[in-house]
C-alpha cells in the first residue's frame, strides 16, 4: 500500500472525515436529514476557518468526496474547491422521515417517537431510515474507496461518520444515547495500518475559535 510524504516523513494511508458547517436548522435544534438547508453564516464561517486549516496543514489530499446534500457540498466546496469535489449519494446523512424540520421536544409528541427512540438502529422513523439502513448505505461506499493510495477526503454528517466509525471499530449495534458527538467542521482521521484501521483522531476542532451552539463546547 503507498504512503504520503509530508514534511519530511512517511504517513500511512488515511480517510479524513469531515461534518458540514452549521445550518439555521442546526441552530434552532430541528432534525434535519435528507431535509437541504444551506449553511448558515456560522457555517460558512466555520467552512472558512477549515478552508485555511486545510492549506497550512493537511496532508494533500488525492480524492474528496461529499455528500450531495447543500450543507456538506458547501462545506466541501469552501474548504476543498468545487471542482475536486465527487458527489456520492451513499454519504448522505440519515433520513429522519417525518422528524426532519422538528425539534427534539417536537418530535417527542410524535407518536412514533417513543418506539423510533427504544431502538433507532434497528427502527426507521415513518418515511425514514434506521441507523442500520444507514450503515448499511454507506459502508459500500466505504469498500469502494479502501485500497485506494493516498489520502481521501469526505465531508459528510454526523450519522453517516459515526456509523463509519462503528464499522471501522467493530461495533455491532451502536447506541443512540451512547454515540460519538460530531462537531460542526470538525475533523476525523483514520490511518489505515498493517492491522487494520486506526482512529488517529475525532473531533479536532482547533481551526475554530468557539462552538457556537454546540451544547458540550466549554471553551
Amino acid at each position: 500500500m503507498a504512503h504520503l510524504h509530508v514534511v519530511g516523513f512517511s504517513v500511512p494511508d488515511t480517510l479524513t472525515l469531515i461534518r458540514h458547517g452549521l445550518t439555521p436548522w442546526n441552530e434552532t435544534g430541528r432534525f434535519q436529514g435528507h431535509a437541504d438547508p444551506p449553511l448558515s453564516e456560522a457555517g460558512r464561517q466555520q467552512a472558512e476557518r477549515l478552508k485555511h486549516r486545510v492549506a497550512a496543514s493537511f496532508p494533500a489530499p488525492s480524492a474528496v468526496y461529499s455528500s450531495p446534500l447543500t450543507r456538506a457540498r458547501e462545506t466541501a466546496g469552501i474548504a476543498f474547491g468545487e471542482p475536486a469535489i465527487t458527489l456520492d449519494e451513499r454519504l448522505k446523512e440519515i433520513h429522519f422521515g417525518e422528524f426532519e424540520g422538528a425539534t427534539r421536544p417536537e418530535n417527542e409528541r410524535h407518536p412514533a417517537w417513543t418506539y423510533w427512540a427504544e431502538d433507532p438502529y434497528h427502527r426507521a422513523p415513518p418515511g425514514g431510515e434506521s441507523y442500520a439502513d444507514l450503515r448499511r448505505r454507506v459502508i459500500p461506499w466505504l469498500e469502494s474507496v479502501h485500497g485506494a493510495e493516498g489520502h481521501l477526503v469526505a465531508v459528510a454528517h454526523s450519522g453517516t461518520i459515526q456509523m463509519i466509525l462503528a464499522e471501522l471499530l467493530g461495533v455491532t449495534h451502536p447506541q443512540w444515547d451512547r454515540r460519538v458527538f460530531v462537531r460542526h467542521s470538525s475533523i476525523t482521521r483514520v490511518i489505515y495500518t498493517p492491522n487494520g484501521w486506526m482512529v488517529e483522531r475525532i473531533n479536532d476542532t482547533r481551526h475554530l475559535d468557539d462552538e457556537g451552539v454546540d451544547p458540550y463546547w466549554h471553551g
